[in-house]
This record gives structure tokens, sequence and C-alpha cells, in this order.
């Protein structure tokens, strides 16, 4: 079974954190303005670690279309929905062949096509892949000989919905770009104030302790909103279980 990372290692968190903190250190040589900065840094891995997740399966997902029509030619000259699977390890996109190649194997070694639908799922993780796998799990069992039509429309609706899926994300794009610009420019001012003696006096009282503390509070609240308004709701994944 193929492995996928979900998380930054410990090392990967505490190291950024640690350069996140000499570096503003460094900048401007106080330990209360650079501890936010060493939270801020210990964040990163795991946003990048999502963010590379989240493009993967983005990337995952647009492939169906063209996995379909790989599909639809394979079951029109008459192989079988397991030689079909096997065949797109060489012949499908470039980035779902290793998938498709550990499903070949699968096959080879003599397990169920069944538990092939199924981790066909779980990898792709998408509503899609549901549907097809829901697809040819039922052809496999009824012997439907429409199963090509019934992929060829499921594919029109599929090109559909990622067109105007694509609309939205580009249009709500700007609103999280906007909460990262938001959330992060008055930490940048108030970096650059800090090289000033007087700003460091004026935020080393317990008042300014609790200015910042006010404002990183607020910064976060702001951020969160933000990129929960320009979320797009994602499709939910009816057919993900295991199949009957």
């Amino acid at each position: 079974m193929m492995a996928r990372k979900g998380k930054p290692k410990s090392i990967h968190v505490f190291s950024a954190g640690a350069l996140g903190f000499l570096v503003a250190h460094a900048l401007i040589g106080t330990n209360l303005l650079a501890i936010p900065a060493a939270g801020l840094g210990a964040l990163i891995p795991s946003i990048l670690m999502k963010r590379k997740m989240q493009r993967r399966q983005e990337a995952l997902a647009g492939l169906w279309p063209e996995i379909l029509d790989h599909m639809i030619s394979g079951l029109r000259s008459g192989l079988s929905i397991a030689e079909t699977i096997s065949g797109l390890s060489t012949r499908g996109p470039e980035i779902s062949r290793p998938i498709f190649g550990e499903c070949k194997k699968m096959l080879l070694s003599g397990v169920e096509i069944s538990k092939i639908f199924v981790f066909i799922k779980r990898e792709f993780s998408d509503p899609v892949a549901d549907q097809v796998c829901e697809v040819l799990d039922f052809a496999r069992g009824t012997g439907s000989r429409d199963t090509a039509i019934t992929l060829r429309k499921l594919g029109d609706f599929i090109r559909s919905d990622i067109a105007v899926r694509g609309e939205i994300y580009a249009k709500l794009g700007w609103i999280k770009n906007s909460a990262v610009v938001a959330a992060a420019a008055p930490w940048i001012l108030l970096v650059i104030l800090s090289t000033q003696p007087t700003t460091l006096q004026a935020f080393s009282t317990l008042s300014g302790h609790l200015i910042l503390l006010f404002g990183v509070l607020l910064s976060l609240l702001a951020y969160l909103w933000m990129s929960r308004v320009g979320r797009v709701q994602e499709v939910p994944r009816i057919f993900s279980g295991e199949l009957a």
C-alpha cells in the first residue's frame, strides 16, 4: 500500500520555530517580539505540508476526465474492468500512474477487485473517484454493457464541474490573499518600527505586552474568519465507504 504523509516531523517544526526566533531576534534585538516570530515559524511546515497535499488532491481530481477517456477506450476495445485499471499504470496520466501501478500489483497478487476500488477511493480522496468506483463495481456485478456510455456521461459532467469550480476558486482566491496581507501587514510594520529604541521601550511595559497579545488574537481571528469566508464548500463524499 502507498503511504502518504499528513504531518510534518517534530524536528522540522522545532527547527522552523528556532530559525524564526533567531532571525527576528537578530533584526529587532528583543525576545519579546521574537517569540511571536518563533510561533509563526513553527506553523510554516504545517502550512506548507497542507498546501502540498491540497495541490496534490486538486491535481488528482482534475485528471478524471482523462482517466475516464482511457477507461472508456479500454472497455470499448474489449478489455475487462481489471485489465483497464491495470493499463492505466502505463497509459494513464503521469501523476496517477503510481496509484494504478499499485492497483496492478494488487490484482496480480490475487486481491479482489472490490478492494482495489476501496484503495482507489482512499488514494484519490475525491467524490468523483467514489462515483467512478461505484459505477465500475455495479457494472462488474451486473455485467452491464452500458458502462462506457455511463462513464462518458459522467466524464462530461466532471468537465463541466471542474470548469465551474475553477471560476469560483479564481474569484474567491483574492479573499484568502487579502486575509494573508491584512494579517501580516501590521506585524511587518511593527518589525520595521522595532528598529527604533523608543518602540522597544513602549512595548516593554505591561500595557505594551497586553497590546501585543490583543493584536495577536485579533490578527488570528481575522485571518481565520476571512479564510472561512473564502472557503469553497467541498462536495460531500457519499460513496466513500466500503463497497457492498
